[in-house]
């Protein structure tokens, strides 16, 4: 998880800016990720294969979180 209360500033005008500026395409790309990810945990056996998946798809889920909520930390600052 990104703790968005330990990030500077220019960290969450940066973060921001992805949603600000029309950057659909990228959080297009990240939500896409996310979905392959859980598409192949479905079929994964693996046990290995199942704990890496699952850190790919927590981690492009908090970064989608961290662009989402960066506007909320700006307005702290």
């Amino acid at each position: 998880m990104i703790n968005l209360n330990t990030i500077d500033t220019q960290q969450a005008k940066a973060l921001n800016r992805l949603k600000e500026l029309g950057n659909d395409q990228f959080l297009i790309l990240l939500r896409s990720l996310v979905d392959e990810a859980k598409q192949k945990l479905v079929t994964a056996t693996d046990m290995v294969q199942i704990h890496r998946l699952q850190g790919r798809a927590e981690a492009f889920e908090d970064l989608l979180k961290a662009v989402e909520e960066s506007s909320k930390v700006l307005n702290q600052h």
